[in-house]
């Protein structure tokens, strides 16, 4: 691997010389000075060079940038608190371009999702999308911590069966050599098998597969399914109790690592929530459903409507 710095760790370094590698989110190509900014994962920083007079090869080479260019950057750190990125500045020494993109990029600020979609890969370059795989990150590794303090074994179920997991309804088939499988609907089986063989507390983070045609946002023909089973409870509380313990340390874990970020990008701010969770039995909620003008008619559960 070749040796570079991240952008997110410039501003505690001394100035000096660094390398930095990125791609170029933005270039000001001005008659006496050229501007790149450039971004890596972490983030992005401003490269500055100012055109000699004469002909010059790196100002040539600069010119040639385009947007979402991958470029190795080498130069001198300064910390300049004029700089509005960040307070801080790479003079530029030396330049490599690794690729050289299109001028015209495909997708722009006011594209239509299904068109970002198509551009996925450039459309993730975006601080906001990139953050979201971020968060996600540090939300399964704050569940993985904590499942593993607390005495769970993780699991990979199978996600091709010979029969359904959960209702017929919803099941992908495909053929299976000589006969036909099934995607998972859910790893239940495996997880009540797992309770049986006597491992007393397990989870899984994995894909499962529904065969559901709907198009809202509570249904998805294949999502992430977080799953765990725990033995000798004493009561749903018990599971209650685990489920609010997973929630506050997942955000306090996004609070920690994102929250300054998320303020930044979304204008939101992480908040913590103070344990015990207020707790309505379902019987108070369907009245207060009931007393905003929705009766729910089917028993046993709350509808899609009163839980809105």
């Amino acid at each position: 691997m070749r040796e570079r710095h991240l952008v997110k760790d410039l501003a505690a370094m001394k100035d000096g010389p660094v390398v930095l590698g990125g791609w170029v989110e933005k270039l000001r190509d001005q008659k006496r000075i050229q501007f790149i900014i450039l971004r890596d994962e972490s983030g992005d920083v401003q490269v500055t060079y100012p055109r000699p007079a004469d002909e010059d090869a790196l100002a040539d080479k600069v010119s040639t940038l385009t947007n979402g260019s991958f470029i190795w950057v080498k130069g001198r750190l300064v910390h300049d608190e004029r700089v509005k990125l960040g307070g801080l500045e790479i003079q530029l020494d030396d330049l490599e371009i690794v690729t050289l993109s299109e001028p015209e990029t495909p997708i722009a600020d006011d594209t239509s999702i299904d068109k970002r979609l198509d551009w996925r890969f450039l459309d993730m370059r975006r601080p906001e999308m990139n953050l979201v795989f971020k968060v996600q990150t540090t939300i399964e590794a704050a569940w993985r911590s904590y499942w593993l303090e607390n005495g769970f074994t993780e699991i990979h179920s199978p996600k091709l069966m010979a029969s359904a997991s959960e209702s017929n309804a919803e099941l992908f088939k495909l053929e299976y050599f000589e006969g036909f499988a099934y995607l998972a609907q859910s790893p239940q089986f495996y997880k009540q098998m797992a309770m049986m063989a006597g491992l007393g507390r397990i989870f899984e983070i994995g894909p499962v597969f529904r065969a559901d045609p709907s198009f809202t946002s509570r249904h998805a023909t294949e999502f992430t399914s977080v799953d765990m089973e725990v033995s000798w409870i004493d009561s749903h509380e018990d599971v209650m109790n685990i489920q609010e313990e997973l929630m506050v340390a997942a955000i306090s874990a996004v609070k920690e690592s994102h929250g300054e970020e998320i303020k930044r990008l979304f204008d939101i701010d992480v908040i913590v929530p103070s344990r015990p969770f207020p707790r309505i039995p379902l019987a108070d909620a369907v009245d207060i459903v009931k007393a905003r003008g929705h009766e729910v008619v089917r028993g046993g559960d709350m509808d899609p409507e009163g839980e809105r």
